[in-house]
């Protein structure tokens, strides 16, 4: 009972306004939902241990190397190398909270992806929300569960609004507040299989840790998440200020730091780097207390 009202509490917390604009942070990263089984339940990797869910930071996609897998190295796979679990990697490149409970809502890249025939990690049918279900009922020793989400959820009100700040300070109280609701029922879905082992929520990182723009609205999207994962037992990987620290001597820069993708004109995308990634990883493995 008081998990289900720290949770409510948390999602009244939704500011009616913000201070700053968001206008740079959108991310390729990548109400109740009823879940319905991924179609063939052979996809829960018997001899997988680990499951991995979320975006295209977990997916650890790079644009400027191509398509393929071998190309992606996420933090989920420095994570089970570290713990001796082989890693079942349902991430989606551009899954925003909504595509991942509902086929048919809005992301920034997901769909596309799979109806280009691109790679996932694990070929599923249905959603993420369907595999991870499927895995977790279905898998007989599941052991470590990671996620991160969300991040494209702030990119699809830029989109939306076509990148006009008026119009994204007004839709970000609902899209947070829509989020909230999403995050609460994935969780209530991964806790309703039964499933007891440990999971690990990891926060988003900011690019650049000067611009109060970036700063405010990852720490609104940050406070959520880690509030209601944390009600339902989740420890809290803090992505957000494993990077801080890391660009302290960059001046707050990401980039500068090497923490993300770099381009070959010098600047960055918003991806991690190799070196991101693997900050992400030991940030993780610090959260589930298993360095």
């Amino acid at each position: 009972m008081k998990n289900v009202l720290l949770i409510q509490s948390l999602l009244q917390r939704v500011p009616s306004s913000v201070k700053h604009s968001f206008a740079s942070f959108a991310l390729l990263l990548f109400g109740s939902v009823n879940i319905t089984l991924a179609q063939n339940p052979n996809n829960a990797i018997k001899d997988a241990r680990y499951l991995a869910l979320g975006d295209s930071v977990a997916f650890g996609f790079n644009p400027t190397v191509p398509v393929a897998l071998d190309n992606y190295h996420g933090y989920p796979e420095f994570v089970s190398d570290a713990i001796h679990r082989k890693v079942a990697n349902a991430s989606c490149f551009g899954e925003s909270s909504g595509s991942f409970l509902s086929a048919t809502a809005p992301d920034l890249g997901c769909h596309a992806w799979k109806e280009a025939g691109n790679p996932l990690f694990i070929p599923y049918s249905g959603t993420q929300m369907d595999y991870a279900v499927n895995y977790l009922s279905n898998n007989p020793n599941p052991q470590f569960l990671t996620i991160n989400i969300g991040g494209n959820d702030l990119g699809l009100l830029q989109v939306n609004c076509q990148f006009d700040l008026t119009c994204e300070l007004a839709g970000l109280p609902g899209v947070l507040a829509a989020y909230g609701q999403n995050l609460l029922t994935i969780f209530t879905n991964i806790k309703q299989t039964g499933y007891q082992g440990p999971i690990v929520l990891l926060t988003y990182y900011a690019f650049n840790y000067l611009d109060p723009v970036q700063v405010g609205a990852f720490t609104q999207l940050n406070g959520i998440a880690s509030g209601i994962a944390s009600a339902f037992g989740a420890k809290i990987a803090d992505g957000f200020n494993a990077f801080f620290v890391a660009t302290l001597p960059f001046g707050g820069d990401s980039c500068a730091a090497g923490l993300l993708v770099k381009f070959p004109n010098g600047t960055c995308d918003t991806h991690p780097s190799l070196t991101g990634q693997k900050l992400l990883a030991d940030t993780v493995l610090k959260a589930a207390g298993a360095e």
